[in-house]
């Protein structure tokens, strides 16, 4: 491999209906960088990377990708950077199963039959998941992420062509506007992409002014640039509840899978509002009738600030696994020749 050509081994992942793209090697990279380094340093310098992965000729926009490399914890044997439409998550479910399991199926993990434990390392710090494997296929993968709190509840924006407006605003390993999509005459349907879009577009923009908030243990956030627009939910047992949503990411994307941090996001606003308690199970529906099911784990601290842990369960696919051959002279390729710099 030299600098001028890379030969990068992915593996593409359906969880939910979204495909992730897992960057399982080839990409000469620094060592000794936690995943929170490695995202700042990916972020600030060579974002070129993120677009090289999911924008033409390689990928599209929404696609979701993720660097892994060996994590300086003793405790996980890999780290992971998640680079989405909208940038770097902290933390992302979907992402993180995905990875998981691409991880298994390349040898990387164990995948033996019954329950696997794994720890494993992302921007937001250490995580747990299971993999559940009967007769060699990972049936499920459930995976605790960030914990979850809501900043705001009842947020006042005006929006043009839409007046005044409720949101809240909900950490979960990423920064959601949360609102409520009969507030816009929306349904949870893949009809209503369009105005979702154009909605979220504005969501994003009315908050990016004067924006200014800090999460208690990882520091100063970026704006938000996700909306997740809550469809109906109902109680359907004791602690059972079922929901829809859809997932709007900077600048063009509707999520076709539920998301586990927009799943997240649902469960602890709701509990914030009274509505579910801290261990419920929220069965979370996407516009295209993919399901994850997410699972109230109790209440934990940050910085002094009490947040509700989610694991959230799915089932990854394998689309393909592949080689791809980035020879940074392509014409289309030359645009991301600052990569050729990134091992430094």
């Amino acid at each position: 491999m030299s600098k001028d050509s890379w030969q990068v081994d992915i593996a593409d992942i359906d969880v939910g209906g979204d495909y992730h793209r897992i960057i399982l090697g080839g990409v000469p990279l620094p060592t000794d960088l936690s995943a929170f380094e490695m995202r700042r340093l990916i972020n600030t310098r060579f974002d070129s990377l993120r677009h090289l992965m999911i924008s033409a000729p390689m990928g599209h926009e929404d696609m979701c990708a993720n660097l892994i490399f060996s994590s300086v914890t003793k405790d996980a044997p890999f780290g992971q950077v998640i680079m989405e439409c909208m940038g770097y998550p902290y933390f992302s479910g979907s992402n993180t199963a995905a990875t998981l399991f691409a991880l298994m199926e390349a040898g990387l993990l164990p995948k033996q039959e019954g329950v696997n434990q794994i720890t494993h390392e992302v921007p937001a710090g250490l995580i747990h998941a299971t993999a559940t494997v009967q007769n060699g296929i990972v049936e499920e993968m459930v995976v605790e992420g960030d914990a979850s709190y809501v900043i705001a509840q009842e947020l006042q924006l005006t929006l043009h062509g839409h007046g005044v407006i409720t949101a809240a605003l909900v950490w979960s390993g990423a920064l959601f506007i949360t609102v409520d999509a009969a507030q816009f005459d929306l349904k949870i349907d893949a009809a209503c992409f369009p105005q979702m879009k154009s909605i979220g577009l504005a969501l994003c923009a009315a908050m990016e002014a004067d924006f200014d908030l800090s999460h208690p243990t990882l520091g100063p956030l970026e704006p938000p640039k996700f909306v997740n627009f809550l469809g109906p939910i109902t109680q359907t047992g004791a602690g059972q509840f079922e929901g829809s949503g859809a997932i709007y990411g900077y600048p063009n994307t509707i999520f076709r899978c539920p998301t586990g941090t927009g799943t997240a996001a649902r469960m602890v606003y709701e509990l914030d509002r009274g509505w579910m308690g801290a261990e419920d199970r929220l069965i979370n529906t996407s516009p295209i009738g993919t399901q994850f099911t997410g699972y109230g784990l109790g209440m934990t601290e940050k910085g002094g600030v009490p947040m509700l842990r989610v694991t959230i369960a799915s089932k990854p696919y394998m689309l393909m696994r592949a080689q791809m051959n980035v020879d940074f002279e392509h014409p289309q390729l030359r645009q991301f020749a600052n990569l050729r710099d990134l091992s430094g």
